[in-house]
């Protein structure tokens, strides 16, 4: 029997990493951030957490003009498909996005709707209130004004078993580099932002 569950383990763990090593394929070529992307992934009981920071050369005007630009999400991450506001009521906004993760021949289709409210003067909340995820929450952040700014993210999901899947963890472990990767990736492609005009001084009266 536990010989059985060896064989097991060890076929549950290949399959992971084929499917891990598909994901990173298929996405080779997109633009990549001026510091490489390290996942902190932990597990505490049922809960699968991520986090992470990193440099990018842009300053936080350009950051936050990024992680609020929800509607052109489709453009520059890929899978998004679809990524829409059907509601905004000041700093809080509900998101509904549809996408598609993909590896060789496995696919699965995700769809739902965020609550995502901007907390000055640095945090992004987020919270799948129903949809595919509707188990993760997570965060943003934005520390420094100048370029380079670093952002942070964390994000954590109720798997409902102390036993995930190795599937599910590395396609979760994926899924954040590929959020996080992308983002960073169009921070630095955004054009900084032009300068307000100096005041023209007041000629004096002779």
């Amino acid at each position: 029997m536990n010989a059985m569950n060896s064989d097991r383990k060890l076929q549950a763990l290949s399959i992971a990493a084929r499917f891990l090593l598909g994901i990173s394929l298929g996405w080779t070529g997109m633009a990549a951030a001026a510091d490489p992307i390290t996942v902190n992934f932990q597990q505490q009981g049922t809960r699968l957490m991520a986090s992470g920071e990193l440099a990018v050369p842009v300053s936080a005007e350009t950051a936050w003009e990024v992680l609020t630009d929800y509607e052109r999400v489709p453009e520059f991450v890929p899978g998004m498909r679809i990524s829409r506001v059907v509601e905004r009521t000041g700093d809080i906004c509900m998101v509904e996005q549809q996408g598609e993760m993909m590896a060789n021949n496995l696919r699965m289709f995700y769809q739902g709707v965020l609550k995502i409210i901007k907390e000055p003067p640095d945090r992004l909340s987020v919270q799948f209130v129903s949809g595919t995820f509707r188990n993760m929450q997570g965060q943003w952040t934005v520390s420094g004004k100048n370029s380079p700014v670093k952002l942070g993210y964390q994000l954590e999901l109720d798997t409902g078993t102390p036993y995930p899947s190795p599937i599910m963890v590395a396609m979760l472990q994926q899924q954040v580099t590929l959020w996080v990767s992308s983002l960073a990736a169009e921070m630095e492609r955004r054009p900084p932002p032009k300068p307000e005009p100096k005041p023209k001084p007041k000629r004096k009266r002779k």
